[in-house]
């Protein structure tokens, strides 16, 4: 196996973007934000990390999932790629509203008072009914993020596939920079009037800001040499998002832009595009290898996503109880959460052909298993 080593980089980022949404959503225990449980003390010193983080880690994740549907767009029909689509995204999101989402509102129910009974009663007599949450108890929660992707699938399909007949010749330069103003113009005037949801139905400018993302993705990957260009200018594009960083910090604390407003809707979301513009520049100039760490864990980085927030709110449950430390509290869930998800896909949910479908994770050919082993610890 030689995969491009565009591949590669996004794939380390996919990873390290997945790696750090656990320690996110563990985050939101504690930064008194309103979660579905939280821990009675707060560590302020986490809100401001989480507030940038969560500008960046879902668009970032969108961009590589946008460029993944060009790559695989390139080796199979249009066809086979919303058949192969459906497997990997509706399948483990309807099985993960059954499965996956059920106890984490079980958790938040009995913590609020408002369930007494057992987990399978909970199932039964609530799930069951398929009343749509927060009101009733049926759901896709984090799964959110599967469905819309697949729903993009099926959206863009079409255009990529007129894309790849008419071979736009777009050449890498200053333009790139400028995408961050529809995703600003977007949330300035959608925000306001249909604030964020994740119900799909009524979700306008959380929808069309992800779908942007979504096809900046498949635009760059498109595009000859913009991986290239991105990690030539890596440098001026990182003095240009730490200038734009500080800029927007500096604003917020001295009160000239406040959090909400069309000011902050601009600068915020060109903070967000400078940024994974600086991660694909850097990616690509030195994450652009394989080894057998990140053959193991571009499998397994999907099944942890789709277990890891219920596995953090179980762990919860239990932690938050006790009178030791926030920061001890928020340690003790966020390491017991990863070895619990790198657990259970090592040992059951990639050894089982079923569970494997369930959490969309590839059959391995017999080539690409013997090929995964022949790769060194580390390469560069």
């Amino acid at each position: 196996m030689n995969p491009s080593p565009r591949y590669d980089f996004l794939d380390w980022l996919r990873v390290i973007a997945i790696f750090v949404l656990i320690f996110f959503h563990t985050g939101m225990l504690f930064v008194g934000w309103g979660w579905h449980i939280t821990n009675d003390a707060t560590i302020p010193a986490l809100q401001w990390p989480m507030d940038l983080s969560h500008r960046l880690r879902m668009p970032l994740l969108f961009v590589i999932a946008g460029a993944g549907m060009w790559f695989a767009l390139q080796r199979r029909s249009g066809q086979a790629l919303a058949g192969e689509r459906t497997l990997r995204l509706l399948v483990p999101a309807v099985i993960g509203m059954f499965l996956i989402v059920p106890p984490q509102i079980f958790i938040e129910r009995i913590s609020h008072g408002q369930w007494h009974g057992g987990y399978l009663d909970f199932f039964t007599q609530r799930v069951l009914q398929f009343q749509p949450y927060p009101a009733g108890n049926f759901s896709w929660h984090h799964l959110w993020f599967i469905v819309y992707l697949y729903v993009y699938v099926l959206l863009l399909l079409p255009l990529m596939l007129w894309w790849r007949k008419a071979k736009p010749a777009l050449q890498p330069g200053a333009w790139i920079a400028w995408l961050a103003l529809p995703l600003g113009i977007n949330e300035m005037l959608l925000k306001p009037v249909f604030p964020e949801t994740h119900n799909l139905i009524h979700d306008w400018y959380l929808f069309i800001h992800y779908l942007l993302f979504t096809v900046y993705g498949f635009a760059l990957a498109s595009s000859p040499g913009t991986w290239e260009w991105l990690a030539q200018f890596r440098r001026r594009l990182l003095v240009v998002a730490v200038t734009i960083t500080a800029g927007l910090l500096s604003s917020f604390a001295a009160g000239f832009i406040e959090h909400g407003s069309r000011a902050d809707a601009i600068w915020a979301n060109v903070f967000t595009w400078l940024w994974i513009l600086v991660f694909l520049g850097y990616g690509r100039q030195y994450l652009s290898f394989s080894n057998r760490l990140i053959a193991w864990a571009r499998d397994a980085s999907y099944p942890v996503y789709i277990l890891h927030q219920t596995v953090i709110l179980v762990i919860a449950y239990f932690v938050i109880r006790e009178p030791w430390a926030p920061w001890t509290k928020f340690w003790i869930v966020a390491l017991s959460t990863l070895v619990v998800c790198v657990v259970m896909y090592e040992f059951l949910l990639r050894r089982f052909a079923v569970l494997r479908l369930a959490f969309g994770i590839k059959q391995p050919s017999k080539a690409a298993v013997r090929a995964r082993a022949a790769l060194p610890v580390q390469s560069a």
